[in-house]
């Protein structure tokens, strides 16, 4: 799968964004871009598609693993507030 969403919040600025300079989906605002960005992914090569495929999972493991969570809980100082 191959990721378009509306080129806001959280799609825009954590979920779909580069990895090592390349695209790992694409962001629309108007019933045209949907559809430009849909044509574009509809219509990649077979080997554009998987390497995009692939980037887009290596960034979601990254960014949206249990590790990183915890990580960014415990930098977050909220866990003092709650269990001191």
């Amino acid at each position: 799968m191959i990721p378009v969403a509306h080129a806001s919040g959280g799609p825009l600025l954590d979920i779909i964004v580069p990895l090592g300079g390349e695209p790992t989906g694409y962001h629309a605002t108007s019933p045209e871009t949907f559809a430009d960005a849909f044509r574009t992914v509809l219509t990649l090569p077979q080997e554009a598609e998987l390497a995009m495929r692939q980037r887009a999972r290596t960034w979601a493991v990254q960014r949206f693993s249990a590790e990183e969570f915890e990580k960014g809980w415990d930098e977050s100082g909220w866990r003092k507030w709650l269990f001191e």
